[in-house]
């Protein structure tokens, strides 16, 4: 797919205004010129000479200091379009809620010791019996020692919990039985625990109303452009028995020729959801050519990898931003 450079509207974007760029990233290229894709080459080319030429980032990116894979890419094209109405950035870890009460702490203490016994041994015979023995032991040990007489009674009624669930219709826990008896349960320690990072997703609307047929082509070759990059790649030479995930895309907001800085960034997305309606005014109307009077685009793009603190150590043009 040849190299190009969409954009909407045409005249109206300039070295002193605002816009979106989006990348559209080729990925398993033969022969990549470099790490850093140099937009130079695009830039000559002479349909829009404020792209500027900032290399951007390959998608070894991070990666690669994380041992992830890398593919070599290139850039197939580039869509420009107005910033959107709506502008803003989530950025979100996951957390839960987590309890480990004294008695199982103990409990696990003492069956982590059972680690030291292999389920085979250095010959590979299974010795399953000798780790319960293990396992009977350490129980053991932790519930005859007199310091532990409450847990020998917890015990007690947790069974006796259970035995009166099974014949009952009702289910009565061990917290239950001790609310009901002492008006106590047992502590649960609930502590916040760290879960991991989170994927952000980034949702656009543009509405499209073109002036002239200039315009018209350009918002027909952009949305058909989004739709064949973010459709997954058949191969006729396997017998399509094998698809290769879609290409992949790079987000900009730009203010001329550089990156705005006071605007998050972007890690490499894909375009996970697009929604074109062709009447954007709710009403069906078109001119004389059959092209549009308005067209509302909805493009829903995630991110390949999640944001981590040593991505806040990078900078844009080697100047500080926002950061992601």
């Amino acid at each position: 797919m040849a190299a190009q450079i969409l954009r909407y509207p045409y005249a109206a974007l300039t070295d002193s205004t605002d816009y979106l760029q989006i990348n559209l990233i080729e990925k398993k290229v033969t022969d990549p010129a470099s790490d850093r894709v140099d937009l130079t080459k695009l830039r000559n080319r002479g349909t829009f000479d404020n792209v500027g030429t900032g290399a951007f980032d390959s998608p070894k990116q991070n990666a690669e200091n994380r041992g992830l894979a890398t593919e070599a890419v290139s850039i197939g094209g580039i869509i420009l379009l107005p910033m959107p109405s709506s502008i803003n950035d989530t950025n979100q870890v996951s957390y839960s809620d987590d309890s480990l009460d004294a008695i199982t702490a103990a409990l696990a203490e003492k069956v982590s010791k059972v680690g030291s016994t292999p389920l085979f041994s250095s010959s590979g015979e299974y010795q399953g019996s000798k780790v319960l023995q293990e396992i009977q032991k350490q129980f053991g040990d932790i519930i005859s020692k007199p310091n532990f007489t409450m847990i020998r009674n917890l015990i007690n009624i947790n069974l006796s919990a259970q035995a009166a669930s099974l014949a009952g219709t009702g289910n009565l826990s061990l917290n239950q039985a001790l609310a009901r008896s002492s008006g106590q349960i047992i502590n649960p320690n609930v502590e916040l625990l760290f879960n991991g990072p989170t994927i952000r997703n980034f949702r656009f609307s543009f509405k499209m109303t073109p002036r002239n047929d200039k315009e018209a082509n350009q918002i027909r070759a952009i949305i058909r452009s989004l739709k064949a990059h973010m459709s997954p790649r058949d191969n006729a030479a396997n017998e399509n028995i094998f698809l290769s995930a879609p290409n992949i895309f790079e987000l900009r907001y730009k203010s001329g020729s550089g990156n705005n800085l006071y605007l998050n960034r972007f890690k490499r997305c894909v375009l996970e959801n697009m929604s074109v309606n062709y009447t954007g005014e709710n009403v069906y109307a078109t001119y004389e050519d059959g092209a549009p009077v308005s067209t509302v685009m909805d493009l829903t793009f995630k991110e390949l990898e999640p944001i981590y603190a040593s991505d806040y150590t990078e900078t844009t043009e080697g100047k500080i931003g926002v950061g992601y």
